[in-house]
């Protein structure tokens, strides 16, 4: 009911899982202390708890507030729908996001990644796949959601649907490595397992790779680099990109609209990632230093 709900408001089926997910962590709580996970047994002293086990077992601030945004919009649908007598979430204090900005892939740690993938079960498919993540910025639902015929290596663009994507269809640069990474992909080493299956991405029995599939393969690379695991995380690749984008002179408007970010504000975050960039132009640029 609640997915029908987050979908009639028009949320991506990215969001729709997250929400899911958030729900399913507090149920998996309630069982570990011994609670019946029912709407009914959900009180404020179990959110508080449910949010401590989430810091012991070593999220960060923002992933938990991410988790309690969650549940907070679940449990005011919940209210509304009268399911509920009182919201158990109604001033819970929740932690704040840090000012720290979240990891962003580097470029020497894509070379590490990349050279972990030599060595993989399927290291064409896992050198194409983080390769056109860190070239595209792509999300992962958008990667997992791509289909054979949205690529154009001719014309060195891929297609994004609007049904994986969180905002609307749109058409995204490939570079020529990434280009050369997919062909010899697919050309060496992707094997359906039906030829219906279009996914672009497929795990070792044929069949389309999952968030989770990609979120694994990810952790296994972070493990064998030794990079901290959220250097690793999809979304860190999306930021890798952009900041790389930008350090590299790409303006914000063309970041913005490879990314499909609906506003300016939203790409803007990533300027945070280049303070030694910033100064390095003033010291080129200065006004003061000019007089």
């Amino acid at each position: 009911m609640h997915a029908r709900h987050l979908r009639a408001l028009r949320r991506s089926e990215q969001t729709v899982r997250f929400y899911r997910q958030a729900v399913d962590d507090l149920e998996r709580h309630m069982e570990r202390e011994g609670l019946t996970p029912t709407l009914e047994g959900v009180t404020r002293g179990v959110l508080i708890t449910c949010q401590a086990s989430m810091t012991e077992r070593g999220l960060k601030d923002g992933a938990i507030a991410a988790y309690m945004r969650a549940l907070k919009g679940f449990f005011a649908w919940a209210l509304e729908e009268e399911l509920i007598e009182r919201n158990p979430m109604r001033k819970l204090p929740t932690p704040s996001p840090t000012s720290e900005p979240p990891a962003a892939i580097q470029p020497h740690e894509v070379q590490a990644v990349l050279r972990a993938c030599r060595t993989s079960p399927q290291p064409w498919r896992d050198a194409a796949l983080v390769t056109v993540l860190y070239d595209t910025g792509i999300r992962l639902g958008e990667l997992c959601g791509l289909r054979v015929a949205d690529i154009d290596v001719g014309t060195g663009m891929l297609t994004i649907r609007g049904e994986t994507s969180k905002t609307s269809a749109r058409s995204v640069p490939l570079g020529i490595r990434s280009a050369r990474a997919l062909s010899r992909y697919l050309a060496r080493e992707r094997k359906p397992a039906l030829p219906t299956v279009e996914q672009v991405f497929l795990s070792r029995d044929g069949t389309p790779l999952t968030h989770s599939g990609v979120s694994q393969l990810l952790n296994r690379l972070a493990r064998e680099t030794g990079l901290p695991r959220d250097h690793v995380a999809p979304h860190a690749w999306r930021r890798g990109f952009a900041v790389q984008a930008l350090r590299n002179g790409a303006d914000l408007f063309t970041v913005q609209t490879i990314l499909g970010h609906s506003t300016l504000e939203q790409t803007r975050r990533y300027v945070r990632y280049l303070p030694a960039d910033v100064q390095k132009t003033h010291l080129r640029t200065s006004p003061a230093d000019r007089l």
